[in-house]
């Protein structure tokens, strides 16, 4: 069987007089700490000490650690150069030469040209004897005539005579040509050489035509 809604009503507000003492009571409490608080500074010590530890909670960040750059070194000064010292110079007067300078002009010698590295020239094997006993002409025997006859020979590479010609006379034309007839016939020779090689080559003569 339910209870009427006044009844209810009655019930339900006794349960909630108590609480709202209790309330009540925790409200005025509140209000009597805070008032005390003002009332003894507390509240000043509060909200000064607040933002003091606000701050050293607050902490920088760290930097790193950076070391200064090392100092330059120092400037060594350069040691000076060794001193050397001067040599003694000794100056020595000339005295006068009173002796007399003879000069003496000397004639130039005159060399052969060398011959060629590697060349050798031709030599006379046989005839040469042949021209006093053989070709001297009979008829400079009877005139009586001597002299001596150049002749340049011409001498090949076998070492025979291709050629004479007279390059200064015997001042008798029998002799000159004795000189060449006896050369181109009765003269043989040992070829000139190059290099290992034999070559033509042309070599002077003198012939002396002498009456025994």
């Amino acid at each position: 069987m339910q209870q009427p809604d006044h009844l209810r009503a009655f019930n339900t507000a006794q349960q909630s007089t108590p609480r709202r003492f209790v309330s009540l009571g925790f409200v005025v409490l509140f209000h009597v700490f805070v008032i005390y608080a003002f009332a003894s500074g507390l509240a000043n010590h509060l909200v000064e000490k607040l933002p003091v530890d606000i701050i050293t909670k607050v902490e920088p960040p760290k930097l790193p650690d950076i070391k200064p750059p090392p100092p330059p070194p120092p400037e060594l000064a350069k040691p000076p150069p060794p001193f050397v010292p001067p040599p003694d110079i000794v100056i020595q007067t000339e005295t006068a030469n009173n002796n007399s300078i003879t000069v003496q002009h000397t004639q130039p010698v005159v060399q052969p040209p060398p011959k060629p590295a590697g060349i050798s020239a031709p030599a006379l094997v046989s005839g040469g004897a042949k021209c006093q006993t053989s070709y001297y002409p009979p008829i400079a025997i009877r005139l009586n005539q001597e002299g001596t006859t150049t002749v340049a020979v011409h001498v090949g590479a076998d070492g025979s005579v291709t050629g004479a010609d007279i390059t200064s006379s015997s001042g008798h034309d029998s002799l000159d040509q004795a000189a060449i007839k006896c050369v181109s016939n009765a003269w043989h020779f040992k070829p000139a050489m190059e290099n290992g090689q034999p070559i033509a080559q042309t070599k002077s003569y003198a012939i002396k035509w002498q009456l025994q």
